[in-house]
């Protein structure tokens, strides 16, 4: 069972027949897909930085330049818009192409939009990005969101801005046991890892993108927290062949078959709840 668990319809992912053909090339059973936030067939040919920033890869630096480049994207990105290309992409290809809904916590109103898209579009988790969208990590809308989002099941996928959105997500997640909550990119792991394992058994971690976290990140966050709280992502497509570079790199681990099986796709279908 292999699951990317974190892509966008953006590039060779704009469209659902040219995503099914890439997971039939690279052995895919399922992907969870993200607005782009542009949904456009446009390639993003971003750079492997691995090679020079070693430890930490892109790490919280990298998300200066994403909000540099916000006013600009959310000049073409309307989110209703794209929430629901993600939504026809998953129709077409039922079990095989899930949808993350991405929303904003600081937007009135957002949790009545919530229930009603969750009604209307089944999607399987939630995605926030406070490159993006600007709100607090522990404001009172997330702490609406994180318990209805636990009782539907909903894993709330998170892109965290900086250190201090690190540690409010530690008091976010400790507050909301019954809420999975999945950290984009690894960022902020340190904090994470002096929290503990034990302290936060509901975070799991996004181990992509390959060409922007370097492997001995995936090294740490596998020894801090244990192959059953990884999940293989590629965020395709911003990189050249993002999934098939993940895939090879987690079959590459000197770890069990079985741990790596559980970084393939069997936490996120069991998080994600994908069973047929």
């Amino acid at each position: 069972m292999v699951i990317d668990g974190h892509a966008h319809t953006s590039g060779e992912f704009c469209w659902a027949d040219e995503v099914a053909r890439i997971m039939d090339e690279l052995g895919v059973d399922k992907i969870i897909l993200c607005p782009g936030p542009i949904n456009t067939p446009k390639k993003w040919p971003v750079p492997d930085i691995t090679k020079i920033f070693k430890k930490r890869g892109f790490g919280f630096w990298g998300n200066r330049l994403l909000r540099l480049a916000r006013r600009r994207v959310l000049r073409e990105f309307d989110i209703v818009a794209s929430n629901a290309h993600v939504a026809e992409l998953a129709r077409q290809f039922p079990g095989r192409i899930h949808q993350a809904y991405w929303t904003d916590p600081s937007a009135p109103g957002f949790l009545e939009e919530l229930k009603k898209r969750r009604a209307e579009w089944r999607f399987v988790a939630v995605k926030l990005h406070q490159c993006f969208q600007k709100f607090e990590v522990d404001s009172a809308a997330m702490h609406e969101l994180a318990p209805w989002a636990g009782a539907e099941g909903l894993p709330i996928f998170i892109h965290i801005y900086a250190r201090r959105d690190a540690e409010a997500l530690v008091r976010l997640a400790s507050a909301h046991p019954g809420t999975t909550f999945v950290v984009a990119h690894m960022l902020g792991l340190e904090v994470f890892v002096r929290a503990g394992r034990e302290a936060l058994p509901n975070l799991y971690f996004d181990v992509s993108p390959p060409n922007l976290t370097p492997i001995g990140r995936l090294r740490r966050a596998l020894e801090a927290f244990g192959a059953d709280r990884l999940l293989l992502g590629s965020d395709t497509p911003y990189g050249r062949d993002n999934l098939k570079k993940i895939i090879a790199r987690v079959r590459g681990l000197d770890i069990p078959d079985a741990d790596k099986a559980l970084i393939l796709g069997e936490n996120a279908l069991r998080i994600y709840n994908l069973a047929d």
